[in-house]
């Protein structure tokens, strides 16, 4: 099976069930199949051929959905791009895929026009919604083209997707899943996650991260239903669950955080959630809680990275335990066993495995790890060792198999010869009541080396308690361990993902107060 083969089998089995929704407009199974076809045949009648790139600039939408669902069905590669970027960015990623197609978002192409001649390699524009004069107009191609079959040739280990990373240590680098990669992952996911045929998912993070991609994908390869909305709201997620009343939803945990906290969230009815899915960065056991308490509904963790397609373990709702011994309670801050069609180690520097609940690195092989980094053959070599994904993670992994995230090997702090895992004091400080978010980075010191400073942000209407968060140091870590510094923000800086940048903390904060 190749990606596209989904569409063309779900339109033979579901023909007149919904496939895709937003806002605007309702997609059926067998039309979906219908308009992925007439696309696919539309570029190729341009000149789009096999192997070739098409970037995309969009919000979530049905078009999006069809966009990943359909061009790998005629061997195109697609390369979504985060609209969220400035336009040297945005150039900066298509010229590197070597784009020859640009589809993009009627609401983004005055930044288009603007980088329109420097983008080396790109022939064709087409633009989503508003018409532009200088685009071939998304629904015009789909209504004038063929929606015969596409007789494409592919194989397994032919190109997918590129997706790039988010460029938190520098130049993002483009991850290329192949076909190969994409399909395991959704066979890896779809198990752990059991899918029925009437299940409604309302899939909230952006469609150009791997997050959302993937799990769109699990749940309509068994014929679901995906909803998504055009951009993240908290008060129209709410409002959507209310009055839509999907039975799956999914929340990267930064969006959970603002869902929970929302002021209003007790007076919509959010009884129609069976399952809340989460993932793409760590969240807090104590956010973790207050969202489980208030959905009151099963949750299930699937953490992992792009390089994997993206998940490699997965945190099943029975492991979400929050009382009794020990043992069962503190797995609800893992993030769970490796997935079906994979193997995940943790390993000492020289590759071998450490024992269990010893610090090492997570690496982990399969048919969901990326052929490599595109146009980066020494990057890939550094990545992919004797078929291991090395992930840059410091894990551990109990004798029951669970994997539990320390952090990542370049956010250890070494202060005074000792390492110091930030999110272990990250935990700490997020169970205080008036703390919304934290970050712990290490700073430079003259005596020790580094020193540790926590970046806190604070809930709507509460004022900062230093007094309280040092005595809540104190009393829970080890004292080399407790932060020198406190600082406060309106709002921590953050990736695509949701994934705090602590780079840019350190930046501002070294700069400021450590150059």
């Amino acid at each position: 099976m190749r990606i596209g083969d989904i569409a063309r089998v779900n339109a033979e089995r579901f023909k007149e069930k919904i496939a895709l929704r937003d806002e605007k407009r309702t997609v059926s199974f067998q039309e979906l199949n219908r308009r992925i076809n007439a696309l696919c045949n539309a570029l190729l009648d341009l000149g789009v051929s096999k192997g070739d790139r098409v970037a995309i600039l969009l919000c979530n939408c049905v078009a999006y959905n069809e966009l990943l669902l359909g061009l790998p069905k005629a061997g195109f590669v697609i390369v979504p791009l985060n609209y969220r970027l400035v336009g040297n960015e945005l150039k900066y990623l298509i010229n590197n895929a070597e784009a020859k197609v640009l589809v993009a978002g009627g609401e983004y192409q005055d930044t288009v026009n603007e980088i329109r001649e420097d983008l080396d390699t790109v022939e064709f524009f087409i633009s989503v919604g508003d018409r532009n004069p200088e685009a071939h107009d998304y629904e015009t191609l789909i209504d004038g083209a063929s929606d015969r079959e596409v007789p494409a040739q592919l194989s397994p280990e032919d190109l997918a997707y590129i997706l790039y990373t988010s460029g938190t240590t520098g130049r993002p680098k483009g991850a290329m899943l192949t076909h190969k990669n994409v399909l395991t992952n959704m066979y890896n996911q779809s198990f752990e996650l059991q899918p029925k045929v009437d299940d409604t998912l309302f899939n909230l993070p952006p469609l150009y991260h791997c997050a959302g991609q993937c799990t769109m994908m699990s749940y309509f390869f068994y014929g679901c239903t995906s909803m998504t909305i055009k951009q993240f709201d908290v008060g129209m997620v709410l409002q959507e669950i209310s009055e839509w009343k999907p039975n799956i939803v999914h929340l990267v945990p930064a969006m959970q955080n603002m869902v929970i906290n929302h002021s209003e969230i007790l007076r919509y009815d959010l009884s129609c959630v069976d399952l809340m899915i989460y993932g793409a960065s760590s969240m807090p056991v104590a956010q973790l809680k207050r969202a489980m308490e208030i959905f009151g509904c099963d949750f299930i963790q699937c953490a992992g990275q792009t390089e994997a397609s993206p998940i490699l373990t997965i945190l099943r709702p029975e492991a979400h335990v929050t009382e009794g011994v020990e043992e069962l309670t503190r797995r609800l801050g893992s993030a769970g066993k490796e997935v079906k069609l994979t193997e995940v180690r943790i390993v000492d520097r020289n590759d071998i495995e450490v024992p269990p609940d010893t610090p090492g690195e997570q690496v982990a092989r399969g048919d969901n790890v990326m052929k490599g980094y595109w146009k980066l053959p020494e990057a890939t070599a550094e990545t992919i060792v004797d078929g291991w994904l090395h992930t840059g993670d410091i894990c551990t992994k109990d004798e029951g198999g669970y994997v539990y995230y320390v952090d990542r090997i370049k956010d250890m702090i070494i202060r005074g010869g000792e390492n110091v895992y930030p999110r272990e004091i990250e935990e700490v400080i997020a169970g205080h009541p008036s703390v919304f978010e934290v970050a712990v980075i290490g700073v430079p010191d003259e005596r020790l080396g580094e020193e540790i400073m926590a970046v806190i942000s604070l809930k709507k209407g509460h004022k900062a308690m230093e007094k309280e968060i040092a005595t809540l140091c104190e009393d829970s870590l080890a004292r080399y361990k407790k932060p020198r510094h406190l600082r406060f923000l309106d709002a921590l800086p953050k990736n695509p993902s949701g994934k705090i940048l602590k780079k840019k903390l350190r930046e501002q904060f070294v700069t400021k107060e450590n150059a």
